[in-house]
């Protein structure tokens, strides 16, 4: 595809690889980045963003199958559509629960992993962090008697029995010692 280089692009932008591994959305949204150039434009910086096995994927599409911006993303993506990230679900969430033998901290930082990619209510977080926790242990017990009303407010309950855990797995590791 030819198109003229504007001003100020003689060197392509500092643009990020795409391997196949990850989404290739997010490949798209860098060079999408560009606003204020072409379609063209971005069809030639596209393959500066590939690498080995992408750009052999690239080199082999037939030189008339792509005219233009949408027809490079689209192939792409139907291409490495494999590879695109699937949003996680309120399912996600209700699967996670605390170990046996895993901290209170281990715990809410893995839950939280997976709750900042759904898309629910914080009020539903609340409750599936709550009812994730190892049943019968000190802060499942507190937070039965106490109700914490928000997720804020559960995750500040935590701090203090999380702190105590803490202090506890140094103490047995220093009494260990001796």
């Amino acid at each position: 595809m030819r198109a003229p280089i504007p001003s100020g692009f003689e060197k392509p932008p500092p643009l990020g690889t795409y391997d196949g591994q990850t989404d290739p959305d997010d490949n798209i949204n860098a060079i999408l980045d560009f606003r204020r150039v072409s379609g063209a434009i971005r069809c030639r910086l596209f393959p500066t963003t590939l690498r080995k096995r992408v750009m052999t994927w690239y080199q082999s599409l037939a030189h008339e199958s792509v005219s233009s911006w949408k027809d490079i993303t689209e192939q792409f993506r139907r291409h490495f559509t494999a590879s695109r990230r699937n949003p996680k679900t309120v399912a996600t969430l209700e699967a996670i629960y605390q170990g046996q033998d895993e901290s209170l901290q281990n715990y809410i930082e893995r839950f939280n992993k997976e709750a900042v990619q759904v898309n629910t209510t914080d009020d539903m977080k609340h409750y599936l962090l709550e009812r994730g926790l190892r049943p019968h242990n000190d802060f499942a017990k507190a937070v039965g008697i106490e109700k914490p009303q928000t997720l804020d407010k559960l995750l500040a309950k935590a701090q203090p029995y999380i702190q105590y855990e803490e202090r506890e797995a140094a103490d047995s590791i220093r009494h260990a010692r001796t």
